[in-house]
């Protein structure tokens, strides 16, 4: 796997072939184990009701339409068939608040790796994968279609939106709540959404924002974070950027290294404590590692 400051298609080609066996875990799995709300968890797809016939005999005397039996004078039974899973549909942000790495690869990178990750193991089970990625300053929206081709498009068009961030200091004439704005009007109910980013420090708007996605889809968040934003080493005087302002941080200090590991930790609990209010998953996935294993530890997949 190539490693660096921006995506490789090769790269998110390649991952098709490493997750063939792998699937996408349960929402309520995730629920359970990421929102702190437990609930029974019904396995497998679920049925879906299609008509109503004459009963026949074999048929489950449970599924017996007595309403429609008593007016037509004849046995009918209700006829089910599999539901279809959900089409998944990721939305990645290309920002450049996430246009940063202090090893291996840049957070953008690792975003587009979950993306491509999901997308392929979305299409080799037959469902549909539907996707949007924004930058600074555009977007770019994909439908939802049980197409690879479609998949590669979408790979190709987030690259070019990636590569056109040039430094983490470059300002922004898009946010989270402009993307889940313009989602609404492409979407309606019955999806699955994993939303991929950054996600701290986020308005109030944001949250009232996936509150309303998440009456009538699933919603998952998927945190990229990179070590340094957790912990800093004793380096001296550093500079840092949120991507709006600057700060210095004497490292050298272990006040000045408390403070700022509080300051994520406060942000992260906040992040969580907000969507656990919904119960929305929230997942970090660490940019310098292995997506996959990050995937899979993550319980993400499977």
């Amino acid at each position: 796997m190539h490693s660096g400051i921006y995506s490789n298609i090769a790269d998110l080609l390649s991952f098709r072939f490493q997750i063939k066996r792998k699937k996408l875990t349960n929402q309520q799995t995730l629920i359970s184990t990421k929102a702190g709300y437990h609930q029974a968890i019904r396995k497998g797809r679920g049925m879906a009701f299609t008509e109503v016939r004459e009963y026949q005999a074999g048929d489950e005397v449970r599924h017996i339409d007595w309403k429609v039996s008593a007016r037509t004078q004849k046995t009918h039974t209700k006829v089910f068939t599999e539901e279809l899973e959900k089409p998944i549909i990721c939305l990645v942000e290309q920002s450049s608040k996430i246009f940063f790495g202090s090893k291996v690869r840049f957070k953008t990178v690792q975003a587009m790796n979950v993306a491509a990750i999901i997308g392929w193991v979305t299409l080799n089970h037959g469902d549909k994968f539907g996707a949007l990625a924004f930058n600074n300053w555009q977007a770019t929206w994909h439908k939802p279609k049980q197409n690879h081709q479609a998949l590669l498009q979408f790979l190709h068009s987030s690259i070019d939106l990636q590569t056109q961030i040039k430094s983490p200091l470059e300002e922004s004439q898009q946010s989270w709540e402009q993307q889940l704005e313009l989602i609404k009007k492409q979407i309606s109910s019955g999806n699955r959404i994993f939303l991929i980013g950054d996600f701290l420090q986020q308005s109030t708007e944001f949250f009232q924002n996936i509150a309303h996605f998440r009456k009538k889809n699933q919603l998952t968040l998927i945190h990229i974070f990179d070590p340094l934003d957790k912990k800093i080493p004793k380096a001296g005087l550093l500079s840092f950027s949120n991507g709006l302002s600057r700060f210095r941080v004497d490292t050298n200090h272990t006040s000045q290294q408390k403070k700022y590991q509080s300051s994520y930790q406060k942000n992260w609990q906040y992040l969580k404590t907000e969507c656990g209010k919904f119960h929305i998953p929230v997942i970090e996935i660490d940019a310098t590692q292995n997506p996959i294993t990050e995937l899979i530890n993550q319980r993400v997949i499977n």
